[in-house]
């Protein structure tokens, strides 16, 4: 079994990227951002 050694966790929509933290001007840890889908999360 591979060792998971990412510190971002997964995406839970795709299971494939990882949710990385972006900022549009606001708190950096706000917004999630899928590295494969593209899917956005609103931590708020």
């Amino acid at each position: 079994m591979e060792e998971d050694k990412c510190i971002f966790p997964k995406c839970p929509k795709c299971k494939e990227g990882r949710l990385l933290p972006f900022s549009y001007g606001e708190d950096v840890f706000e917004k999630w951002k899928c590295s494969h889908c593209g899917h956005t999360i609103n931590k708020r």
